[in-house]
């Protein structure tokens, strides 16, 4: 197998073989060669680079594979030889050269895929960047291996050298993973997992330019088939997970549509590790001072579906909060009606501590299906229920408080073994 690989690689476009061959060349190979568990030497390197150029092409060729065996030790020597003024020899050189790669790379990815626990301390491009953000366990490093098998040169080139700007290699590998279906050959198939992820992954980090229609694809690649599929079940599923939310939490685009369908994507799968986002794009960071009102109002819904009581005390500060976030006109009275960022809220803070909205005035609370609110419905008639709906809420939880006081100091004091 190697030597039809060597031969095919090597042939140089050359039709011309030597029918006779000079002293030299009928010298036998075999004191040139070496054992599969030793090194070359250095001298040995040298005359199988030399005999690169020899005109007899058996000697061309048995030099070419015993470089390709000798791997790594023959690397730069071959380095060199790529850069000089032969053409025949330089081409040579360079095919070795990319042939050696391959195979180190290869070598390399099955000795981290074999190292389940990463006791070893093996590393592969992109390794450190993927670990923290999807971790290093068993199922984490299961994924990043099958990245490495299909998307190899992509992650090489993404955190390598790369003549070509990584993001334009991504966004046109990543086009052709969204356009795979409706391709002849491909309809009714899927594009490799690791692939899908890989493409998720270089998304996912501040290095890549990521363009608004880039990241759309992105959020498509998701919602679709392997992605899709993954992340409800198979073995990859935690990987897949926790690569999912590490795109909702960092992908560098500020598209604020895209913001919205990551808030909407991190509810509707119930990505609860994504909550952060939510939390700073509703509680007004710095980073998120300027979004519209609208999706700061998707931010509070999406803590009240996927937090708990222990963000009560960062959404309390909403309920002071009167800008509009859906306007609305009432059908029955005719009179100006809205959505406020407070209503939102309120209701978020409601459903978190198991109160029903329509106790505080609000009837027309309703829930879709994935047990989110529907902003539209979270109204009530005037400022003046406002007000007497927030103040309900301070007083049963002050009362609340106050229970929850009286309970830890009624609590028996544990004074150890007597």
């Amino acid at each position: 197998m190697l030597s039809a690989l060597i031969a095919a690689t090597f042939l140089l476009g050359s039709n011309k073989l030597v029918a006779e061959e000079n002293a030299d060349g009928q010298r036998e190979l075999a004191e040139g060669t070496f054992a599969a568990d030793e090194s070359p030497t250095l001298s040995q390197i040298k005359a199988w680079i030399e005999e690169l150029g020899h005109d007899a092409y058996p000697l061309r060729q048995a030099a070419a594979e015993q470089l390709l065996r000798a791997g790594m030790s023959a690397r730069e020597p071959l380095l060199k030889l790529a850069d000089g003024p032969d053409p025949e020899t330089r081409a040579a050189a360079r095919r070795l050269v990319a042939l050696i790669d391959r195979t180190e790379f290869h070598r390399r990815l099955e000795a981290f895929a074999a190292d389940t626990e990463g006791r070893q301390g093996l590393t592969l491009p992109g390794w450190d960047r993927y670990r923290e953000l999807v971790g290093d366990d068993t199922a984490a490093r299961a994924l990043f291996v099958e990245m490495q098998r299909q998307e190899g040169a992509m992650l090489s080139a993404a955190f390598g050298v790369s003549t070509q700007p990584v993001h334009e290699l991504w966004e046109e590998r990543l086009l052709r993973l969204i356009q795979w279906q409706a391709t002849a050959g491909n309809r009714g198939a899927q594009p490799p997992l690791g692939s899908a992820a890989a493409m998720l992954f270089l998304g996912s980090i501040a290095d890549v330019n990521v363009s608004d229609r880039s990241a759309m694809m992105v959020e498509h690649l998701i919602q679709r088939p392997p992605i899709r599929e993954a992340l409800q079940a198979g073995d990859h599923r935690d990987a897949i997970r926790r690569l999912i939310v590490g795109w909702v939490l960092h992908c560098p685009n500020e598209n604020e549509s895209l913001l919205g369908r990551r808030i909407y994507l991190a509810s509707t799968n119930g990505l609860k590790e994504a909550l952060p986002l939510a939390l700073a794009v509703a509680g007004g960071d710095p980073k998120y001072a300027s979004v519209q009102p609208s999706t700061r109002a998707a931010a509070i819904l999406m803590i009240g579906h996927l937090g708990g009581r222990e963000h009560i005390e960062q959404l309390e500060p909403l309920l002071n909060d009167s800008t509009i976030c859906m306007p609305r006109v009432a059908q029955a009275a005719g009179q100006p009606a809205n959505v406020q960022i407070r209503d939102v809220a309120l209701v978020v803070l409601l459903n978190l501590t198991d109160q029903q909205p329509a106790d505080y005035g609000y009837l027309h609370a309703r829930m879709q299906s994935q047990r989110l609110f529907q902003v539209q419905t979270l109204h009530v008639e005037n400022d003046a229920q406002r007000a007497r709906a927030v103040a309900k809420w301070r007083a049963w939880r002050a009362a609340e408080k106050n229970r929850e006081s009286d309970a830890e100091q009624n609590e028996p004091v544990d004074d150890g073994p007597s």
